[in-house]
């Protein structure tokens, strides 16, 4: 094929998707323009996720009729007028490719009037062919209507996913937005229904409420402030400031963490390393941190020009900015959180009195039952669901709990410590598997539907997820937006709540997950996040039913994340510790 010259309607398609990716990125691009337009109150509206109709509405300065007839030109900008400027930049975009774009692959309105006019004018645009700017009767500011966005490009328009999750995506937007700018009011309106607002107020704090809600809130304490400790002797030309959850407040994946420089809203994976870091030994591993961090520092220290989304940015001295977050945070919470101990593990004996502190004892009467050889100690591997191998457990007699986390037991050869969360853990998945093979899984229908917030992962997750969780007794149904209402669930789950539970479920599998398939991976989810927890004083009668349980399991040994349920000490090797042999 010889070469030749694109035409520009092509050419502005493949523009469009280097900046337009889903419907969360027009909303991101209008929404800072409505920023940079001084806008004080901005409200986004979507319907169906934002393929049918994205509406952003702002009160700022508007635009004039001769600069409207520019504003969908490619390369048209009012941040800049030459490259040297990116080095004192302020504003969001600088690009001139946003409304470009989108109008090269929606059917695009624009209403603008600034405050100064006695009229309005409007723009439309049908997929990249522009008619003229006419005079309408307006309010002050700026409206943008997006429809039918990639319509004239079906293969991206097939990769959105369900409207759930691009909903969730724009959510994330707008929430970010606003905790960038808590002096700007934002309200997200889906399908008719208003799902986020913020109060304007300026204060962060507030902004935090409306985004993450009270209780969330309530766990964040504000960045220490340089001037309230020790700096270096040449202080960088540095600020950080916002907020950072305490140890207590942890996620399951790292979109917790929400990170701005200079108020725009960035992806780096070095920063948040520098939270993870901060957080070191205080947070379980595979558990991330909550945090809202703003870092300020001159436009000549960082480059803002390295992908057209606008997400990713350069700093000029990477490890000072990396060394100044990890350190502000780490004294934010040396502030918060109190000191720590370290347990200690000690082999010497203990004393009968020191035994009854560390021990439920069981009843002495109970004798174990004749049985054959002893398990072996398990090695820590994943055990089939089916198809086992190993011998049986030997029957065990419950002499008690340790720490509240392991159960210790008697057998025929020796000591047992049971990890009683692995073992309720291995128990509940072979019920539910059980359940499923005979098509009879119990569920419990809730005496009312509880509506729960998902993330955009988590929605993904729900939505390739489905026909699994049916067949193991969930019922989740879509409430608008972001929203699912949970209508039943396993019975297995009874100890829980299922709002929380199902959060954790949709958590790890977004992670991976575990197992050989789909079904199995969410029953090995569900049976974990449903078994009793480590640190769970037992009653005598629930430890004995427990082992039971397992002892009728055909993999016992090994919990469905491969870990082991119980760990053996023969009787030989008692003897030769009490220096007996």
């Amino acid at each position: 094929m010889p070469i030749q010259v694109l035409d520009e309607a092509t050419i502005a398609k493949i523009a469009a998707g280097e900046v337009i990716e889903r419907p969360a990125s027009v909303v991101k691009e209008l929404v800072e323009n409505a920023l940079d337009a001084g806008a004080r109150s901005v409200v986004v509206e979507i319907v169906a996720g934002g393929r049918e109709c994205i509406r952003v509405r702002d009160d700022g300065t508007g635009m004039s009729a001769a600069d409207l007839r520019l504003a969908i030109e490619r390369h048209a900008t009012s941040k800049l007028r030459r490259f040297e400027d990116l080095a004192s930049l302020r504003t969001f975009g600088f690009r001139g490719e946003a409304l470009a774009s989108i109008a090269a692959v929606s059917d695009l309105e624009i209403v603008t009037r600034p405050a100064d006019a006695t009229h309005g004018h409007r723009l439309r645009s049908t997929f990249g062919r522009r008619t003229t700017v006419e005079p309408v009767a307006a309010a002050p500011g700026t409206v943008v209507s997006v429809r039918d966005l990639f319509a004239n490009v079906p293969a991206r328009r097939s990769f959105l996913r369900q409207e759930g999750t691009e909903t969730a995506y724009i959510q994330r937007v707008v929430s970010a937005c606003a905790l960038a700018h808590p002096e700007v009011r934002f309200e997200l309106v889906v399908d008719g229904r208003t799902a986020l607002v913020t109060d304007g107020s300026g204060s962060l704090e507030n902004a935090l409420v409306g985004i993450f809600g009270a209780e969330v809130a309530a766990q964040m304490v504000p960045i220490a402030s340089p001037d309230e400790f020790p700096t270096q002797a040449e202080p960088l030309p540095l600020q950080v400031r916002g907020y950072v959850g305490l140890p207590t407040l942890t996620r399951s994946n790292r979109q917790g963490m929400l990170f701005f420089v200079n108020r725009r809203w960035i992806e780096s994976r070095p920063l948040g390393v520098a939270v993870e870091q901060a957080y070191h030994s205080l947070i379980m591993v595979g558990r991330y941190p909550v945090a809202v961090v703003h870092l300020e520092l001159p436009p000549d220290r960082v480059d803002v020009n390295v992908h057209p989304t606008k997400r990713e940015v350069r700093f000029s001295d990477e490890r000072a900015v990396f060394s100044a977050l990890q350190a502000a945070v780490r004294r934010t919470l040396a502030r918060y959180t109190p000191a720590q101990s370290v347990p200690s593990i000690s082999f010497s004996p203990l004393s009968p009195p020191a035994l009854q502190r560390r021990l439920v004892l069981a009843d002495p009467s109970r004798v174990p039952r004749p049985v054959k050889e002893a398990a072996a100690r398990p090695e820590p591997r994943e055990a089939p669901l089916s198809g086992e191998s190993e011998r049986a457990l030997p029957v065990l007699r419950v002499l008690g709990q340790l720490h509240g986390t392991y159960i210790i037991a008697e057998g025929p050869d020796g000591l047992y410590l049971i990890d009683q969360h692995a073992a309720h853990e291995r128990v509940l998945l072979e019920q539910l598997m059980v359940q499923y093979e005979r098509a009879s899984v119990d569920a419990q229908v809730l005496l009312e539907p509880l509506v729960v917030e998902l993330t955009p992962a988590q929605l993904a997750v729900l939505e390739d997820y489905q026909e699994e969780l049916r067949q193991l007794g969930f019922q989740v149904e879509p409430f608008g937006g972001s929203a699912v209402a949970i209508r039943a669930v396993p019975a297995v789950m009874h100890r829980r709540s299922p709002n929380t539970t199902l959060l954790a479920i949709l958590d790890e599998l977004a992670g991976g997950g575990r197992g050989t398939s789909r079904l199995e991976a969410l029953a090995i989810s569900t049976a974990c996040h449903s078994a009793i927890r480590a640190g769970q004083e037992l009653t005598l009668a629930e430890m004995r039913e427990l082992v039971r349980q397992l002892e009728e399991c055909t993999a016992p040994r090994a919990c469905g994340h491969g870990r082991p349920t119980m760990l053996h000490l023969s009787q030989q090797e008692l003897e030769r510790q009490f220096a007996r042999r």
